[in-house]
């Protein structure tokens, strides 16, 4: 219609009374085929992720990187809808109530789905096991337990000796970004396994807890990788185990917590994608294979943070790790007796 001839009848230069009517219409007309060619986009995909974390954070990073690579294998380029909040459980709950009709995407940490059930009742506004949609594991962090190199200790044996040896008055301590952050409740599952006195110490960030650790105000750590591996390649941190399958290529002589203490199950923080509740399985299939697609090619593992591999759990296997890390955590949490309402 827009290359069509001038109807018959009118002059080069004469004024058309109705000229401003059709415009009007074809603009109508456009504005309906563009509003058409978006739905038709959301059909065949998701057009925006939520991740309900601030920008910088590392599930945020995890998220873009993952878009990057996803939007260069398949041509989806979704957009990132950073939605911080309460831990990450207002991004989280408003993904639990967004719009199932598979335009709407969200990026969950563990903290989130198995962490905040059990200290967070009161504020908890969805039910990780019927409010979201499990689409795919996308990111596993791995974390070493680091001790400031002042410490005379180098293996766990040694740091659960040296703790047994000080006085209540005068014990070692080891810092947190938090209050039932990963670092925390696996700190606390290691004292607990070795049977050893540490005093925790909350802070708000992780970097105001390096701060202290360097100074060697707290002594313990364990941290993400991309906060103690530089200190430790400098000397100024010590590694004592490291929270993965296998050994880090890095620092090869430092053992992993399945070789120290194989009868003590830690956690690793993960994060995975997820659809609202209601989200058709019609839907969910074929973008979970994309997903899964991508969390698998090489160069996802090759851009993702330091310290931070690919997951690549299916659906099924997603959901059954929110059900085993609920339960696990929620007996730790309570033996702690830990809560945040």
């Amino acid at each position: 219609m827009l290359g069509a001839k001038a109807p018959t009848g009118l002059l080069p230069g004469i004024p058309n009374r109705s000229s401003g009517r059709r415009s009007l219409l074809l603009s109508g007309m456009a504005l309906a085929g563009l509003t058409s060619a978006a739905r038709g986009q959301g059909r065949g995909g998701p057009v925006k992720l939520i991740v309900p974390y601030g920008a910088g954070n590392i599930t945020d990073q995890v998220a873009r990187v993952f878009l990057e690579v996803h939007g260069a294998r398949t041509g989806r380029h979704l957009v990132v809808d950073n939605q911080p909040g309460a831990g990450g459980m207002l991004g989280t709950y408003n993904l639990s109530r967004s719009p199932a009709d598979g335009t709407i995407l969200g990026m969950v940490s563990v903290a989130a789905l198995a962490i905040a059930p059990h200290v967070a009742r009161q504020q908890l506004r969805y039910d990780p096991f019927t409010d979201l949609v499990p689409v795919a594991g996308v990111s596993v962090s791995s974390a070493f337990l680091a001790v400031n190199a002042s410490l005379p200790v180098n293996s766990l044996a040694e740091l659960a000796a040296y703790c047994r040896s000080r006085r209540a008055e005068n014990p070692v301590f080891y810092c947190s970004p938090g209050n039932a952050t990963v670092p925390h409740l696996n700190l606390e599952t290691v004292g607990r396994a070795m049977d050893f006195p540490m005093q925790h110490v909350p802070y708000r960030t992780s970097g105001a807890a390096n701060t202290d650790l360097l100074a060697n105000r707290v002594q313990v750590t364990m941290d993400s990788a991309s906060i103690t591996v530089p200190h430790m390649r400098s000397g100024t941190l010590r590694p004592l185990a490291f929270n993965a399958a296998r050994r880090s290529p890095d620092f090869p002589e430092v053992p992993t917590f399945r070789e120290a203490l194989p009868e003590v199950q830690m956690l690793n923080a993960w994060s995975g994608l997820f659809f609202p509740r209601g989200t058709s399985e019609e839907l969910v299939r074929p973008i979970a294979g994309e997903i899964l697609a991508t969390v698998s090619d090489a160069v996802l593992a090759e851009k993702l943070p330091l310290g931070v591999a690919p997951f690549p759990l299916d659906a099924a296997q997603l959901a059954q790790q929110i059900r085993s890390d609920n339960e696990r955590l929620g007996r730790l949490i309570a033996a702690i007796g830990l809560t945040q309402d």
